[in-house]
């Protein structure tokens, strides 16, 4: 942040929220083709007699775009700024999820049409909204981000109840075009209002102005960040947290319902993700501005196993499932948080969106093999009781590698 530029957090927010509402409502768009997959599992299997896997595997299509290119949208971040690229995006993205309804019986049409899907989902990617919020937000960036961040929760909770609501009544074909629809009126204008307003005073820089000057951003340099030590961690980190939170929150459903419970039920509690995470996150955003997030983050990729614990101890339990439900947003609330804030700290700004954008790779990674793997296991074994035990060491590993980070570097002395 120049001398120009605002000091404190209330200043901050009063000169910049604008940004964190705008980027909010990209974030809660980006994750609507992860959540809407569960609860509409069940009607493309009575339709199609496709298997679980099958039908997860467009996420892992997803995923492998995201992997090869999402380093490429970091360094158009990076040059150009988010405006353009996200609102791109928010108009393919909803055409994409509304596209999809034209699947038909040939597995193949669902795998070229989550092709084109993954293609528009690399404009909205997390990535083009933490470094529009991460540039005008020092003091109160944790906070920030947190609060940006709520879009997942708010995109998860919504995304769930629609789908089931409109597959049930009125089939998977509605859903999709209703979640297309819905998600475009709400996020669009939203955009073109408020990102279109964001502040550029004189001065300022920031990773959403266009063509900035780099080398005056704090942070490490591109090769120097990615051989960092405490980047690889942080990266290996993030994918293996991902690949538990991610595929675990996504078919909460049908988890939920292979214990016996009914559809709409699992539904109901599954939605309570969503409000979960939104609690996380506020809470981990007003922490981790005055804490170490070494630690808070560590806390938080261990709630997992306890949300596994607490279904594998009662199966069928409506009280435990909506335990594990919140546990389970608690974690999500903060990890995706918390791994953006870490990467601010120990990365910092002058190449933040090429060195995120190859977290967003990992964890686009992660969120298309974790579902596609899952649902391969249930297919074979006809349970998903393996992948809750497995969930348990992988977490604690996670846990390890954010705990092996170390101090937050002071890029400003190095310079």
């Amino acid at each position: 942040m120049t001398d120009g530029a605002p000091r404190g957090s209330a200043t901050e927010w009063r000169h910049h929220w604008p940004v964190v509402l705008a980027s909010g409502a990209g974030i809660a768009l980006s994750s609507t083709h992860v959540y809407m997959i569960g609860p509409l599992t069940a009607p493309l299997e009575r339709e199609f007699g496709w298997s679980r896997a099958e039908i997860t595997s467009g996420l892992a299509i997803v995923s492998a775009l995201g992997v090869c290119l999402a380093p490429l949208i970091g360094l158009l971040i990076d040059r150009y700024g988010p405006r353009v690229i996200g609102l791109v995006g928010i108009c393919a993205l909803c055409g994409a999820i509304m596209l999809l309804s034209i699947a038909s019986q040939n597995i193949w049409s669902w795998w070229i049409l989550w092709f084109l899907l993954g293609i528009c989902a690399l404009f909205i990617k997390p990535t083009i909204w933490i470094a529009a919020v991460s540039g005008f937000f020092s003091a109160s960036r944790g906070l920030a981000l947190a609060v940006t961040l709520c879009g997942t929760g708010i995109g998860s909770t919504l995304t769930t109840l629609i789908a089931a609501t409109l597959a049930d009544r009125y089939g998977w074909r509605t859903a999709l075009i209703g979640l297309g629809s819905f998600w475009l009126v709400v996020t669009l204008p939203i955009a073109l209002l408020f990102l279109a307003r964001s502040p550029r005073r004189r001065g300022d820089r920031h990773p959403a102005s266009p063509m900035v000057d780099r080398s005056a951003l704090p942070g490490l340099g591109r090769r120097e960040g990615l051989t960092s030590p405490s980047f690889v961690k942080l990266a290996i980190a993030a994918f293996l947290i991902a690949i538990v939170a991610v595929p675990f929150a996504a078919l909460l459903v049908p988890i939920l319902g292979s214990t016996g419970l009914e559809r709409g039920t699992a539904a109901s509690i599954a939605s309570m993700v969503g409000i979960a995470s939104l609690v996380g996150r506020l809470g981990m955003g007003s922490l981790v501005d005055r804490t170490d997030g070494r630690w808070l983050a560590a806390i938080s990729v261990s709630l997992p196993i306890l949300a596994s614990g607490l279904l594998l101890y009662a199966p069928g339990s409506i009280p435990m499932a909506s335990a594990a439900a919140i546990v389970l947003g608690l974690s999500l609330g903060a990890e995706l948080d918390l791994v953006a804030y870490l990467a601010t700290r120990h990365v910092g700004l002058r190449n933040f969106g090429l060195l995120f954008g190859v977290i967003a790779g990992l964890l686009s990674l992660a969120t298309g093999m974790g579902p596609l793997i899952v649902s391969h296991v249930y297919d074979v074994t006809g349970s998903y009781t393996l992948i809750l035990w497995a969930y348990m060491p992988v977490c604690l590993v996670s846990a390890a590698l954010f705990l092996g980070l170390g101090p937050y570097p002071d890029f400003d002395q190095q310079e």
